[in-house]
């Protein structure tokens, strides 16, 4: 491509240099050396990707204390759940499916005095083929019973995890724990029923109720929870009645064989697990009256409460602790996700408020034992000393 002069366009034209012209000045300057620990800072690095990071692996370890642990899986009379059996048994493996769950939302229960009372709904997220359970090396409890070791063969990653309520239904609230759901396998005899498994549901005159708990799930399944309170306005959500899982095991009375009764024995399905915690300080902004600086920092799952008010609570960092009520989290970051560990002790404990129940183990009577039957061979004055 060409520039026409000027001058051949137009007689009259007065042909330009239409290029600019460019100073070449050579000017020394002294090179200044950068610190570098100034800029780059591994630690700093490092706490930027592990807040970035929504990856979990979980595993942990489980003390299994029941009576219901090394029972005879053929009982038939009160005497068979205090025998304990070394060979066809029942034990944590063969009595237990394991899931982990979600809290996926919250549907509204009727009442006139208190509409903040919501059921908690579980999503299944991984299935007893997700969940590895093994024997713990060379680790028993404190009454010599073995404890348990388990892993999920999958990792998750929370960061589409949020959970809904039905007044509120655009609101998304981040996740902040997962469960572990242990489901107990009933048994059958034929067509005898042997076992029963029950947890509380609410209907419409908000009353608790016992249905039989599907043993059978799969991914995406929902899991009917426990109860509880949510406020609005404080962006603060407590539990009010936890659930409670109920099975029962046929036997027959000791005086009448051929009556059946039933021992009820409860424990809590759903298990904790922390992922984070929320901020107790509770954060407000109204979008019309604040300053830029503090409308940016509004976090996406902000609750907009009426009129451009906002109200929520932030997400403590991993790995600092609010030193007012000392709760946060520091789960180690390898490999590009959290790794969280769980001490579990899960217990099944006799049903108490059960008729029958409460009169068998009110009735069990011990044999003396010769443990403690023995005269002490020091006295007070000898504590401290060397031994003879």
């Amino acid at each position: 491509m060409e520039i026409r002069l000027n001058s051949n366009k137009n007689i009259n034209s007065v042909n330009k240099n239409v290029f600019n012209k460019i100073e070449l000045i050579n000017k020394p300057n002294q090179i200044t050396e950068y610190d570098i620990r100034n800029i780059l800072s591994a630690t700093d690095i490092f706490d930027a990707e592990r807040e970035e990071n929504s990856v979990y692996s979980i595993y942990g370890k489980i003390e299994y204390l029941s009576l219901l642990n090394g029972l005879s899986d053929n009982y038939q009379h009160v005497n068979n759940f205090f025998v304990s059996q070394n060979t066809n048994s029942k034990n944590i493996y063969n009595s237990f499916d394991w899931y982990l769950l979600r809290p996926s939302g919250y549907t509204n229960i009727p009442s006139p005095d208190n509409n903040l009372r919501y059921v908690r709904l579980f999503e299944v997220i991984a299935t007893p083929e997700n969940f590895e359970i093994f024997n713990a090396g060379f680790t028993t409890n404190l009454f010599g019973e073995q404890e348990y070791s388990f892993t999920f063969n999958k990792n998750f990653d929370v960061s589409g995890f949020f959970e809904k309520y039905d007044n509120h239904p655009n609101d998304n609230i981040p996740t902040t724990e997962l469960f572990l759901y242990p489901v107990y396998k009933t048994k059958t005899n034929g067509s005898n029923v042997m076992e029963k498994l029950q947890g509380y549901v609410w209907n419409n005159t908000n009353s608790p109720i016992l249905a039989d708990v599907n043993q059978q799930l799969i991914l995406g399944d929902i899991v009917y929870g426990d109860i509880v309170e949510y406020s609005h306005l404080e962006f603060y959500q407590s539990v009010l009645s936890g659930q409670t899982y109920h099975i029962s095991t046929s036997v027959n009375s000791t005086n009448a064989p051929v009556t059946t009764n039933w021992l009820v024995w409860n424990y809590n399905p759903f298990i904790p697990l922390r992922l984070r915690y929320f901020s107790d300080s509770l954060n407000r902004v109204n979008t019309g009256t604040t300053s830029y600086d503090a409308l940016s920092s509004i976090p996406a799952y902000a609750t907009n409460v009426n009129n451009g008010n906002f109200v929520w609570r932030d997400i403590l960092p991993q790995g600092y602790f609010d030193p007012l009520t000392e709760i946060g989290v520091d789960y180690p970051f390898v490999n590009k996700k959290r790794y969280l560990f769980l001490n579990i002790v899960f217990q099944i404990i006799p049903d108490l408020l059960d008729e029958y129940t409460l009169e068998v183990f009110t009735n069990i009577k011990f044999a003396p034992t010769s443990i403690y039957n023995y005269n002490p061979t020091g006295d007070l004055n000898n504590i401290g000393k060397p031994c003879q």
